[in-house]
């Protein structure tokens, strides 16, 4: 019998990173508007820090959803079809969080105020973050993505040998 090694990562880290891209970039944009609004600098502070922390986490969302879809079977059908759009979002609102960081270091070396333009620049990238993550939440609660046991089947994958297909969305007794 072939001894079979433990895959790096098998569990889904995808949901680590990217909870802490979803509140260092919101906190960012909070930080940033308040720091602007009652003219404090620490406020801003936390607003560069926030977003300097963003970048490297979705970075890492983007490399661990690309891990977890090569693990997933998917036929064609309604879950490949959200599937799609989330992960045509993900190097967008990357790119856009990049570019958003970038301009805030400008911000941040010349010790400039943070401009409305920003600020609502800022606000797109967290409105395709929110979309971003209702399609991922929607991949995982409706159509069971990288979710074993207590959820429905994808609709091609397999049940082992022996094992009852688990139908029931609710935990058990």
């Amino acid at each position: 019998m072939a001894h079979k090694s433990p895959r790096l990562f098998a569990s889904p880290t995808h949901p680590i990173f990217t909870h802490f891209t979803i509140a260092l970039t919101a906190s960012s944009l909070v930080f940033d508007g308040l720091g602007r609004i009652c003219n404090v600098s620490s406020l801003a502070a936390a607003g560069w820090w926030t977003i300097v922390g963003a970048v490297p986490a979705a970075i890492g969302a983007l490399a661990s959803g690309l891990t977890s879809r090569r693990r997933l079977a998917m036929e064609e059908g309604a879950a490949r079809t959200w599937l799609r759009a989330h992960m045509a979002i993900g190097p967008s609102f990357l790119g856009g969080l990049v570019a958003s960081a970038i301009w805030r270091a400008s911000l941040w070396l010349e010790t400039a105020a943070i401009p409305w333009a920003y600020l609502v620049a800022l606000g797109a990238v967290v409105a395709a973050m929110t979309v971003q993550g209702y399609l991922g939440g929607e991949l995982v609660y409706r159509f069971g993505a990288e979710v074993r046991e207590r959820y429905e089947k994808l609709p091609n994958e397999r049940e082992p040998a022996g094992e009852p297909a688990r139908r029931s969305r609710t935990r058990p007794a």
